[in-house]
């Protein structure tokens, strides 16, 4: 005899669980508040998450990298100057309207949060990856003469996930989001 069909959208269903977990934190967010919000029932959700919450965090996680990084990830491979699709990034961070600021980093909230060391490898491995994304870009641009980094290749990554965990706390403390554009921008003039 065939399983039952799914009756509920994956994707929106872990938009909604990514909502559940970046509001509550993995710690906080049960299962039953995730079934609830996501639509569906305890026998469904440990068949589609046979790791119940746990792999449920990590599908979350790479949808949420699917959605949020793609376009900024996209332009950096096309772009001549990654300088400025580098900035608008972390822009959206500190902007008072958008999620980023209401909850801070998803990412970086699984890496400080979570003890368990699947979910947190998960986590550092997407803003790696970003981070990653982000150097290739600026040396293809050194290369090619367009910006003068004054900073040390080798210090790259590390800079620019300081820059990214350091905002993501400074947002919370600092309410005027001019001075944290100022910040930004004066952050990333090494790489001009």
């Amino acid at each position: 005899m065939a399983g039952r069909n799914k009756i509920y959208n994956e994707e929106e269903a872990l938009d909604k669980a990514i909502g559940v977990f970046w509001e509550k934190g993995y710690e906080n967010a049960s299962s039953r508040d995730l079934q609830k919000a996501m639509g569906i029932g305890m026998g469904s959700f440990y068949l589609a998450y046979k790791g119940g919450k746990q792999e449920l965090f990590i599908k979350s996680m790479d949808r949420f990298f699917s959605v949020y990084p793609t376009h900024a990830l996209s332009m950096l491979k096309t772009i001549e100057n990654p300088v400025e699709v580098i900035r608008q990034y972390y822009y959206v961070m500190a902007d008072p309207n958008g999620q980023f600021r209401q909850f801070g980093c998803y990412f970086s909230n699984a890496i400080i949060q979570i003890a368990d060391p699947d979910l947190k490898n998960t986590a550092i491995g997407h803003v790696v990856t970003v981070a990653n994304a982000f150097s290739a870009a600026l040396l293809r641009a050194k290369e090619a003469g367009i910006i003068q980094p004054t900073i040390p290749q080798e210090m790259w990554n590390i800079y620019l996930l300081n820059l990214w965990t350091g905002l993501n706390t400074a947002k919370f403390i600092e309410k005027d989001v001019s001075k944290m554009k100022a910040v930004i921008d004066f952050s990333l003039r090494v790489f001009e």
